[in-house]
């Protein structure tokens, strides 16, 4: 059986972009902060010493792990960029399924993706459309029915 795929993995921007800032903010401040906190340390292991040679020996001994935190980060983003399609896609799905039904299209039924979120909306979804049908049918019916006429 065919899966839906998406191949676009970038499809809500408000959403997962505001995901990507805030990992990439993360990042930052806890960069800062251990940088910091490892300063502290080199200080206060020997605190005679100049803050030039704290400095130097705090890159000689800290700047491979700073090296592999840089190329971590892309790897942080594009997994939390990947992680968020998982329910940003859905709702995008939904989102333009309702404006199809808006625009006067006939309403399709939802299927998500195996991993994605949010399975049970689209069961909601699709119990939605299956419950409209039968209430246009209802109206079909009772509007072909004659009306009693009031003698």
């Amino acid at each position: 059986m065919n899966k839906p795929r998406r191949t676009k993995h970038f499809v809500d921007t408000h959403v997962q972009g505001s995901l990507a800032r805030r990992i990439i903010l993360h990042w930052l401040i806890f960069l800062a902060v251990a940088a910091l906190v490892a300063f502290l340390l080199q200080v206060l292991s020997n605190p005679f010493r100049p803050l030039t040679a704290h400095a130097q020996d705090m890159w000689w001994t800290h700047g491979p792990f700073l090296l592999v935190l840089t190329f971590l980060l892309p790897v942080f983003v594009v997994d939390t960029i990947k992680l968020s399609h998982r329910f940003a896609g859905p709702i995008h799905n939904l989102r333009r399924a309702l404006h199809g039904i808006v625009s006067g299209e006939k309403p399709r039924k939802l299927k998500f993706r195996k991993r994605d979120f949010w399975h049970e909306l689209a069961d909601d979804y699709n119990a939605m459309l299956a419950k409209l049908e039968l209430i246009e049918d209802e109206k079909d019916v009772n509007s072909k029915e004659p009306v009693a006429s009031k003698n």
